[in-house]
């Protein structure tokens, strides 16, 4: 079967809710695992903000239990009741489900041997309402956006909420990401000691980093709490570069004006502003998880440690970038990686598939001219990712 026949397969089959679910023709299972987050929700009154969305006053809660007890699925070999190593998936932003990440998810297992984690960000995919994710639902919002700013041309339904969100609370993107990595840290602890249900004790961590997805690992390896990820490997698609390189405004990502918030926020004034208005439990690995951020979102800022950090990583680090990627552009991930006079030489590939493509969708499936195209694309990618991380 192709990437198209294998995409339609797996959307099929794909539920959250089931425990176990058997892909047809396949000896790979699918096993949903529930995780509480180390930062609980706080649903009192003060949180929320007080300020309400075309009528959805929800929509600016900092809190969500979904946020807090989610499910996220595991792709195992064939005949492997625990596996020796693990390759976590990690997801761009503002995404809403897995289905573009089913048979990424699959392949990497069947061609690795090693199980596939698909872990959500917080406030991404199931970690989120799920109105938000519903076209018909988001109208009124993205409408209410349209009218109140008339230059935000690129608002649509499925960007209204991320953007509503951002354009509110930017700091919430840091909060957010925070989030995530403490999440990760305690999923990987959790798989070192012994204590994942799928996963022997002392299995590798491994990484394949989508899009924004990218730029959280990155954050997350220069901090390396307790030396987690010393010997990780990392495969970046589509990501990786600082954050002022970032183009985000995309009528599947966030809007116009989402976007100028966050740039006013991270890069126009001193980050210590957003850093007091972190309203999130601080862990202890709070202070270099803080450091890694403050080195990914320029490349003239906190040059010493992103460059060591990355010399360290280079023989750890692949990535591939497209070249009308406008989102994340491939140049930028190469400057990023690069470090000076390229003295880290991490292996990055620059491609230019042969068919209509976007940061958002690299493979699409709307058109069958492309078909042959896209499946060659596709194992290009990923046979190098196999490649990298098996």
């Amino acid at each position: 079967m192709d990437y198209f026949e294998n995409q339609i397969l797996l959307k099929s089959c794909f539920d959250l809710q089931s425990a176990d679910i058997a892909i047809p023709g396949s000896g790979t299972h699918i096993r949903n695992c529930s995780f509480q987050s180390v930062i609980k929700p706080d649903n009192h009154d003060a949180d929320r903000d007080t300020k309400s969305v075309a009528g959805q006053p929800d929509l600016l809660a900092r809190s969500f239990e979904g946020n807090y007890n989610f499910t996220y699925p595991v792709f195992m070999p064939q005949g492997v009741q625990k596996a020796s190593g693990a390759i976590v998936m990690l997801h761009g932003l503002n995404e809403r489900n897995w289905l573009k990440y089913l048979y990424w998810a699959q392949y990497l297992c069947d061609n690795t041997g090693k199980a596939v984690i698909l872990f959500p960000m917080a406030f991404h995919v199931n970690r989120s309402p799920g109105y938000w994710s519903d076209p018909r639902a988001m109208q009124e919002v993205f409408q209410q956006r349209v009218v109140h700013t008339p230059e935000n041309t690129v608002a649509t339904p499925f960007n209204a909420a991320l953007s509503a969100r951002l354009d509110s609370h930017p700091e919430w993107f840091c909060t957010s990401g925070l989030q995530s990595c403490y999440d990760l840290i305690s999923l990987s602890q959790m798989i070192r000691s012994g204590r994942h249900p799928l996963l022997t004790e002392g299995a590798s961590i491994d990484f394949f980093a989508y899009s924004v997805g990218a730029f959280l690992l990155e954050v997350l390896l220069i901090a390396n709490p307790e030396e987690l990820f010393a010997e990780s490997k990392s495969f970046l698609f589509l990501g990786g570069s600082s954050f002022e390189q970032m183009q985000g405004i995309s009528r599947y990502i966030m809007d116009t004006r989402a976007f100028n918030q966050l740039d006013n926020a991270f890069l126009r004034q001193n980050p210590s502003v957003i850093r007091k208005k972190i309203n999130i439990e601080h862990l202890n690995t709070f202070s270099g998880l803080w450091s890694g951020f403050m080195a990914m979102l320029r490349l003239g800022k906190h040059e010493h440690l992103r460059e060591r950090s990355f010399y360290r990583l280079r023989n750890q680090i692949s990535a591939v970038g497209l070249a009308l990627d406008q989102v994340i552009p491939a140049k930028s991930i190469l400057r990023t990686l690069a470090g000076s006079e390229n003295r880290n030489k991490i292996p990055m590939k620059i491609m230019d598939f042969p068919y209509p493509y976007s940061h958002e969708n690299p493979f699409p499936t709307g058109n069958q001219h492309f078909r042959p195209q896209v499946n060659e694309s596709f194992h290009q990618v990923f046979s190098g990712a196999v490649k990298f991380l098996g």
